[in-house]
C-alpha cells in the first residue's frame, strides 16, 4: 500500500475560543528571522524513533553506576524529603502509565506484536522511558514477534514506573511535535544538604522546570502515528496543547465571544493543595504551607477503581462533575406545513398524536482542550434522555442501555470514529489497523453540539398526564466496554497475571480490571412540557438559546436556517450589549456559510461596536479576534482576497498563539500572489502546529512560486501529511455497514426516541 496521509484533528478555517488575555506561560511564535522565511519542515524521529525523545548524555555515567532507566524508576529517593509529591503521584495515571496497566500494556503489546518492537518506542517516549533508554523495549528479536513472549520483565520496577520525578524534572527542553519531543539530561540530581543554603538552591536549580511551563506537558499530550512505525498512514490524535492553545482559556480562540479567566495545563492538573511538615518542596503564604498537586487529576476513573483507591477516585469524579453542560433547549412541533419552534423548550405544548422534537445541547465549559480528552476513539461519555409523564411513568427513552450493553449503536456518544481500511469501526485501539477518521463528536474548548430526539406523541396521552417531564443527562466512563473487556481477558493470561503480580512486588498495589467501571455523572437536568408546566429559571433563557444556535451553526449547511431562527430568538431575549454582540457574531458565521457576504460584514460590524461600547474608562475597547475572523471567512469564500488580507492579518495579531489563524492568513496571502508573506505566515504557523497539511500545503505552494530549492521537500511533506484520496470511499464503506458511523458523521443528528411499549396482559 501507498503511504497516505490522514489528520484525526478536526480542521476548520478557524478554531474554538474567545477573548481572555494570553497567558504568562503561553510565549507567541518567534519573530520571523531577517532574510528570507526558513522553511518548517516536521522533524524526523532520532535515536529512539519513531519516539522523538532525545538523551543528553553530556555527563556519562561512571564505572558501576546504575542504568539510566533504574535511576528514572527511583521514586523512593526523591520521597524522603517529598513524600507528599511522592504520595499524589503514586495515585496517578503518570504513575501508571508502563507496562503494569492493563489497559497500556494490552494496546502497546498489540503494536508490538503487529508492528514490530522498535514501533512500540513510539509509545515508550512517553510511557515507558525507564524501559526505553535501557532498551528493553526492542530487547530480542525486533521482527514482527508474534509467537515471542513480550520480553518486558514483568516484575521489574522499571515495567511498572511510567511517568517519574526524574523524567519531568530532568527535561531540559520541548518543542511542539508531540510523541515525546523532549530532550531529557541524565545528568545527576544532588541530594542537598539541608544545612546548606547554597546546596539547597543548586538542588532547586537542576530540578526547576518552570521555565518550561506548561510547554513541559507539551511533548506527550500531542500525538500522532506515522510511516516511521510501518504504518501506511500518518494520523494526528490526541492533541490537548494544540486545542488548548487555540481557544478562549489562552486568549486565542476565534469561534466566539466567550470571556473566561486564563488558564494552563499546571492551572487544571496541578492545583495547590495542602501540604504536610514533612513536604520539603511546599510553600508558605498566609501561614499556609502548600505545593502544586502530584496527582494530575483528569479523567482515568477506571484506573483508580480497578487498584481500589477510592479516595483518588472520589477527587477525580469530583473534578468531572459540571465540565461540561447539558440542557433541553428547545423544541420543535413537526407539521405539515412546516415546524414550529418553542425556545427554550419548558411549558411547550404537547398534543397527542403530534411528532415532536428536543434538541439537546451540550457544552464544554471547563476543559481547555477536547472533552473527553486524551485517547478519543475508545473514550465513553453518552447522553441519556428520558421522557416520562405527571406520575413518573416512562414514555420514552435513548441512552438508558448503553451502561451495560457493549454493541449498543443507537446512544449519542462522545467519541471519535476510527475505521481499518475495510470502513469498519475499530472498538479497542488498534493502531496498526488505523486508516482513518469518520466523525468525532467531542467537544472542543467552550464549543456546544446539539442532538435532536425526535418522539411520536401517543394519541391516547391524557391530560392527567401532563406535564411530561424530560430528562437528559450528561455521563462519563473511561473506557469502552469493548475495550474493558479484551483488557479483562487479557489479564487473566498468564503473561498477564505475571504483570498484575510485578504491580503488587513492585509498587505494593492489586490491580483488577475486570471490576465494574465506575460511571461519573457530568451533568443533568430535567425540563417540563405540556399543559401545567413549571418554566425553569436556573439559566438565564437568552443564554440558553444563545448556547442552542451557536450549536446550530456547526452543523450542515442545510440546517443553517435553524440556526438563524435560533439566534434571532436570542438576540430579542439577550440583555445588554455584549449578549447582543454575542449572538450577532454567531449570526456572521449563519451568513458567512450562507454566502450572504454583505450581511455577514454588517453583523460583523454591529458585534464591535456592541462589545466596544462594554470597554472600561481608561482601557483600550474590546475588539475579540473572532469579529475579524468572520470577516475574513466572509471575504474569502467569495474569492475577494484583496479585501481579506486586513482582517486576517488582524486575526494573527490579536490571537498569535493560534495555528488556524496563521493558516488563514498564508492562504489569504497565498491568493493574492503575496508568496513571501504567505511563507512566512506559514511559517510561523508551523512553529505552533509542525505536522498541520493546511499550513505545509500553504508553505509548499509559497516556496514553489518563489522558485526555492526547498520546494521538492515541503511538497513532499505535504503529501506525507494531507489526507489521502479514499478516506471519502472508506466514510461511504463505514456509513453503509454502521448505523453509528452513518448518524455521527453529521453534526446535530437526529435520534429516534425508543418508545415504551404497554405491557402485555396475560
Amino acid at each position: 500500500m501507498h503511504r497516505i496521509a490522514i489528520s484525526l484533528a478536526v480542521v476548520a478555517a478557524v478554531a474554538c475560543g474567545g477573548t481572555a488575555t494570553v497567558s504568562s506561560n503561553l510565549e507567541p511564535p518567534p519573530a520571523a528571522p531577517a532574510g528570507p522565511t526558513v522553511a518548517k519542515l516536521p522533524r524526523a524521529p532520532g535515536e529512539h524513533g519513531p519516539s522523538l525523545v532525545a538523551i543528553d548524555r553530556t555527563v556519562k555515567p561512571e564505572p558501576g553506576e546504575v542504568s539510566d532507566g533504574t535511576l528514572l524508576a527511583d521514586v523512593e529517593g526523591c520521597a524522603s524529603c517529598h513524600p507528599d509529591a511522592a504520595a499524589q503521584w503514586s495515585t496517578s495515571a503518570h504513575s501508571f502509565a508502563s507496562f503494569g496497566n492493563p489497559i497500556y500494556r494490552f494496546n502497546v503489546e498489540q503494536v508490538r506484536h503487529e508492528l514490530g518492537k522498535k514501533s512500540s518506542r513510539h509509545c515508550g517516549g512517553c510511557h515507558d522511558m525507564p524501559l526505553l533508554v535501557d532498551g528493553l523495549m526492542t530487547a530480542g528479536d525486533d521482527a514482527r514477534p508474534k509467537d515471542v513472549s513480550t520480553d518486558i520483565p514483568a516484575a521489574d520496577l522499571r515495567s511498572h514506573s511510567g511517568v517519574t520525578c526524574r523524567l519531568c524534572h530532568g527535561i531540559q527542553s520541548v518543542t511542539k511535535d508531540g510523541n515525546g519531543s523532549y530532550v531529557w539530561s541524565r545528568a545527576p540530581i544532588d541530594a542537598p544538604n539541608l544545612k546548606d543554603p547554597a546546596s539547597i538552591a543548586k538542588h532547586a536549580a537542576q530540578v526547576k522546570v518552570k521555565q518550561l511551563g506548561t510547554e513541559l506537558c507539551v511533548g506527550c499530550h500531542r500525538g500522532f502515528i506515522s510511516a516511521d512505525m510501518n504504518m501506511p498512514v500518518h494520523l494526528s490524535g490526541l492533541d490537548e496543547s494544540g486545542m488548548w492553545r487555540n481557544s478562549a482559556w489562552t486568549g486565542n480562540g476565534m469561534a466566539r465571544i466567550d470571556k473566561v479567566q486564563p488558564k494552563t495545563c499546571i492551572d487544571c492538573h496541578m492545583e495547590r493543595e495542602p501540604a504536610s511538615a514533612d513536604e520539603l518542596g511546599a510553600k508558605v503564604a498566609d501561614g499556609r504551607r502548600s505545593m502544586s498537586s502530584h496527582r494530575f487529576l483528569g479523567g482515568h476513573t477506571w484506573m483508580a477503581s480497578m487498584r481500589g483507591d477510592t479516595e483518588h477516585l472520589r477527587r477525580t469524579q469530583a473534578k468531572l462533575e459540571g465540565v461540561a453542560s447539558i440542557d433541553v433547549a428547545g423544541m420543535r412541533v413537526e407539521k405539515d406545513s412546516g415546524a414550529t419552534w418553542h425556545l427554550p423548550a419548558d411549558a411547550a405544548p404537547i398534543a397527542p398524536g403530534s411528532r415532536v422534537a428536543f434538541d439537546v445541547v451540550i457544552r464544554n465549559l471547563l476543559v481547555g482542550h477536547r472533552f473527553p480528552g486524551g485517547v478519543l476513539d475508545i473514550q465513553d461519555t453518552w447522553i441519556e434522555i428520558e421522557l416520562a409523564d405527571r406520575r413518573g411513568a416512562r414514555l420514552a427513552s435513548s441512552g438508558l442501555t448503553h451502561e451495560t450493553d457493549p454493541n449498543d449503536e443507537d446512544t449519542h456518544v462522545l467519541r471519535t470514529l476510527v475505521v481499518d481500511d475495510k470502513g469498519e469501526v475499530l472498538e479497542e485501539h488498534e493502531m496498526a489497523k488505523f486508516r482513518t477518521q469518520i466523525a468525532t463528536q467531542t467537544l472542543a474548548a467552550r464549543e456546544a453540539h446539539v442532538v435532536r430526539y425526535a418522539f411520536e406523541v401517543p394519541k391516547d396521552l391524557a391530560d392527567a398526564q401532563l406535564p411530561l417531564t424530560v430528562t437528559a443527562r450528561l455521563r462519563h466512563r473511561s473506557r469502552t466496554l469493548k475495550l474493558q473487556d479484551i483488557a479483562c481477558k487479557e489479564a487473566m493470561t498468564k503473561e498477564g497475571q505475571s504483570f498484575i503480580s510485578g504491580a503488587k512486588g513492585a509498587r505494593s498495589v492489586t490491580l483488577d480490571p475486570c471490576k465494574a467501571q465506575p460511571i461519573t455523572l457530568i451533568a443533568q437536568t430535567k425540563t417540563e412540557v405540556g399543559r401545567g408546566a413549571a418554566v425553569a429559571t436556573a439559566r438565564p433563557a437568552w443564554e440558553r438559546t444563545y448556547e442552542h444556535g451557536m450549536a446550530l451553526v456547526g452543523t450542515v449547511t442545510e440546517r443553517l436556517e435553524e440556526a438563524r431562527t435560533v439566534l434571532e430568538k436570542a438576540l430579542t431575549l439577550a440583555p445588554d450589549a455584549r449578549a447582543k454582540a454575542m449572538v450577532n457574531i454567531q449570526l456572521g458565521w449563519v451568513a458567512s456559510k450562507q454566502g450572504r457576504t454583505d450581511d455577514a460584514l454588517a453583523l460583523a460590524r454591529l458585534a464591535r461596536e456592541q462589545i466596544a461600547s462594554t470597554g472600561e474608562p481608561g482601557k483600550p475597547a474590546p475588539n475579540p479576534p473572532v469579529i475579524d475572523a468572520v470577516i475574513a471567512d466572509a471575504l474569502a469564500r467569495v474569492w475577494r482576497w484583496d479585501e481579506a488580507v486586513a482582517p486576517a492579518k488582524a486575526c494573527t495579531e490579536r490571537a498569535p498563539a493560534n495555528s488556524q489563524a496563521w493558516m488563514v492568513y498564508a492562504r489569504v496571502l497565498g491568493s493574492v500572489g503575496d508568496n513571501a508573506g504567505a511563507l512566512a505566515a506559514a511559517a510561523k504557523g508551523l512553529e505552533l502546529a509542525p505536522r498541520d497539511p493546511d499550513l505545509l500545503r500553504s508553505q509548499a505552494v509559497a516556496l514553489g512560486g518563489l522558485g526555492r530549492v526547498e520546494a521538492p521537500d515541503a511538497l513532499a511533506a505535504y503529501d506525507r501529511f494531507r489526507s489521502p484520496d479514499y478516506s471519502a470511499e472508506l466514510r461511504i464503506q463505514c456509513a453503509a455497514g454502521s448505523k453509528r458511523c452513518a448518524r455521527d458523521r453529521e453534526q446535530g443528528h437526529t435520534i429516534e426516541l425508543r418508545p415504551v411499549l404497554p405491557a402485555k396482559k396475560s
